[in-house]
């Protein structure tokens, strides 16, 4: 016999069945989160049509844009060299650094190509000719300080760092052919440095300072970098920096010099390779000259010293070996170095000095002399005076001590005969 069904039976299964349905769609969706396919696919997707639509144009050689001072400028992109460049391995595409472009093809209508689009007043039977785009920027220079700004978005710290750099005063200046970061690492095929060989360094910089560039091939320096790539010789980042560019003008580059050339002369395993004794480094610090200049090394930074530091006497680009007859301080030009800043100095001048050699018994006996003598006697004078002075002291305080003594030792002998009354009996 069949029973009557329970009038709470139906409603029951309905809910079972929708709390089916919820775990159903909850599964889907963790599944969905987990495997993320759609998000990925569109970020890939989104990537590979900016390059395609940009490349459509930019592909071609022979795409040139010009200005209104009739200057044209190649827009051929080589997409193998952006591919092998930093940005094309960290997955930058062209909106990442051209920001300003917000619309397809341009922002600006002049840049649409009207030769072959009908639409646009073109026919389609118009035979091949090269693209050609008029450029909205005064000159070429504004385009590139225009686009050097997007390179602040990624590289703030480096922006921050070059506030007070060489290059950046020149700019502020007015001189709008300052170098700024694409003028030295390029635009679609910037590469690590790092990675290049260390002459590249050097060549980059000659593009602008072209006559130092060519003096500091010819220097001791340069000519190892140019021969075999040399790592031990400075380029010119070792000395002047890298975004926060510094030259003899800047008034701490001068005392901070002897530090930048010390890094390299006072390192006893480096100059060993080369048979370069430190004692050049430590008899300046030892002489007149490095003396004076260490008293402005700790003071303001707007003060420098007028003494000779490294670059006086051996040149700022134009370093030779001191053997060399173009040197500065090839013995018969030392005459001329010293007059510098000794106007008055003979041809003798320069044999009073030692030329950063240690004093010998060989070569100056008498000098040795007093050398050790002064070593010997300044310790002595200056140890006898502390000796006697704290003698004195010692002396000073046991007279004090022996005068209390004395004085506690006679009041003593006066109380003992001393009768006390009592007044209150």
């Amino acid at each position: 016999m069949r029973t009557k069904p329970c009038l709470h039976e139906e409603p029951r299964s309905r809910w079972k069945g929708l709390a089916r349905c919820l775990a159903g769609l909850l599964l889907v969706g963790v599944f969905w989160l987990a495997c993320d396919p759609p998000q990925a696919s569109a970020g890939t997707l989104q990537q590979a049509e900016v390059e395609e639509n940009c490349l459509m144009c930019h592909a071609d050689p022979d795409f040139v844009g010009s200005f209104p001072n009739d200057e044209l400028i190649s827009l051929y992109v080589d997409r193998a060299k952006y591919e092998r460049s930093v940005h094309g391995p960290a997955g930058l595409n062209c909106a990442a650094c051209h920001t300003d472009l917000t619309l397809y093809p341009h922002h600006d209508e002049q840049q649409i190509c009207t030769a072959c689009h009908p639409e646009e007043g073109g026919v389609p039977e118009t035979e091949y000719k090269p693209l050609r785009a008029k450029l909205s920027f005064t000159d070429r220079r504004e385009m590139v300080l225009s686009i050097n700004e997007s390179c602040r978005s990624c590289h703030a710290h480096e922006f921050e760092v070059a506030v007070d750099c060489a290059h950046v005063r020149v700019l502020q200046g007015g001189n709008r052919d300052a170098p700024v970061c694409v003028d030295c690492h390029g635009g679609h095929e910037i590469v690590d440095l790092a990675s290049q060989p260390r002459a590249e360094v050097a060549y980059m910089c000659g593009t602008c300072h072209k006559a130092v560039y060519s003096t500091y091939r010819s220097s001791v320096h340069g000519a190892a970098l140019e021969a075999d790539s040399n790592p031990d010789v400075p380029t010119c980042v070792e000395c002047h920096g890298v975004h926060s560019v510094r030259g003899p003008r800047d008034a701490s580059y001068r005392n901070d010099s002897i530090a930048i050339c010390g890094d390299c002369h006072a390192n006893q395993a480096l100059m060993e390779k080369y048979n370069i004794s430190t004692d050049v480094f430590e008899t300046y610090l030892d002489d007149f000259h490095g003396r004076t200049v260490n008293l402005f090394v700790g003071q303001s930074e707007a003060r420098q010293g007028s003494k000779a530091v490294c670059f006086d006497c051996h040149g700022i680009h134009n370093i030779r070996r001191p053997s060399d007859s173009l040197s500065t301080v090839y013995p018969t030009h030392l005459q001329h170095t010293c007059q510098q800043c000794h106007e008055d100095a003979s041809i003798r001048f320069p044999s009073a000095w030692l030329s950063h050699y240690l004093p010998t018994w060989e070569d100056t006996p008498a000098l040795l002399v007093v050398t050790w003598a002064y070593r010997i006697l300044i310790p002595l004078v200056i140890g006898g005076f502390v000796a006697y002075i704290g003698l004195d002291i010692n002396r000073r305080r046991l007279d004090q001590r022996r005068a209390k003594q004395r004085v506690r030792a006679l009041a003593e002998r006066e109380l003992e005969g001393y009768e006390f009354v009592d007044e209150t009996s």
